[in-house]
């Protein structure tokens, strides 16, 4: 834990101290009392195993009103050619300097425009080639991951930009369609794999793009630093600000027993554009257990921000 909170204790200390990090109806924190929590923390670690009553001595728990909607993402790895053919036809584009450089005002082109009229094709855009357009698609929604080439080589790749549309989940566009009852993306896999010839539909209705670029490290958080499994979280900052040291309580699938606890502390690192409301995204690694938590965690639970006495 103790370099996750380093992390933390580096972005938070960039900031004035004294100056406002969130104000609304339940929280008005300034900077330096989310340091001061993280500092108090880190201190503690070395104790904190022997003697968890710690927490309660040190800290002031404040919950956030109303509970938390938590989900999940993950680190996904995904098949690519590094050049376009047979089996290999999904473009992943860098960001276009129009947009990285804000040259041109307003939406970009929607999802439809790029995948239908291939307004990208031949200007060199194209990262690599990948197999499958639901993989791809899957990407930009955790907004990182690792490409896995024919020859055994990976690289990574990282959130370069946005085209500037509202995001809509293919979970809810599937439901308003009929087509599924729960609508995690395990079902949502599924279906696509049982209907090929619907994919493209499906995913066109979802209009914003995310653009890629290589990495030299994994999926990286809004703080500039790799986010770290079970620790980091995805925050709305309109309601926990970054920085933040943050209880939580959710029951989250597991592949033999149904539903498992999950107890722990977090610390808010990351946003996203589906991070709306009181929801928290939890960070679960890139094994095949992330994979399955990430892919069905849909559920409530309580909050608290700790914040040093």
């Amino acid at each position: 834990m103790a370099p996750t909170i380093a992390k933390s204790l580096r972005f938070v200390s960039g900031n004035p101290l004294e100056s406002l990090a969130i104000s609304n109806s339940s929280l008005r924190l300034t900077w330096g009392d989310l340091a001061r929590a993280l500092t108090r923390l880190y201190a503690l670690l070395p104790q904190l195993d022997a003697n968890p009553t710690l927490f309660l001595q040190n800290f002031r728990w404040v919950a956030v009103s109303g509970g938390i909607d938590y989900s999940g993402y993950y680190e996904p790895v995904v098949r690519a050619s590094r050049t376009r053919k047979p089996g290999y036809t999904q473009a992943l584009y860098r960001c276009p300097p129009e947009v990285k450089n804000k040259r041109r005002k307003g939406h970009y082109y929607d999802r439809r425009t790029i995948e239908e009229k291939q307004v990208l094709a031949g200007r060199g855009l194209e990262l690599a080639w990948v197999a499958d357009p639901v993989d791809s698609f899957f990407l930009e929604i955790q907004g990182s991951g690792r490409l896995f080439f024919e020859d055994g080589s990976q690289v990574y790749v990282n959130y370069e930009c946005q085209n500037g549309h509202k995001y809509k989940s293919s979970g809810r566009i599937m439901r308003e369609k009929g087509l599924l009852k729960r609508g995690d993306i395990y079902e949502q896999r599924q279906w696509l794999k049982d209907n090929p010839g619907r994919v493209r539909e499906i995913l066109n209705d979802n209009p914003s793009y995310v653009f890629f670029r290589y990495g030299d490290k994994g999926p990286t958080g809004t703080m500039g630093f790799t986010v770290d499994d079970w620790l980091s979280l995805a925050v709305n900052r309109a309601e926990i600000p970054l920085g933040a040291v943050v209880a939580y309580g959710v029951n989250i699938p597991d592949e033999n027993y149904g539903k498992a606890p999950l107890r722990g502390i977090g610390f808010a690192q990351d946003v996203g554009g589906a991070i709306k409301g009181r929801r928290i995204d939890i960070f679960c690694g890139s094994d095949e257990h992330a994979n399955y938590v990430a892919s069905h965690l849909d559920a409530k639970g309580p909050a608290w921000v700790l914040l040093a006495k």
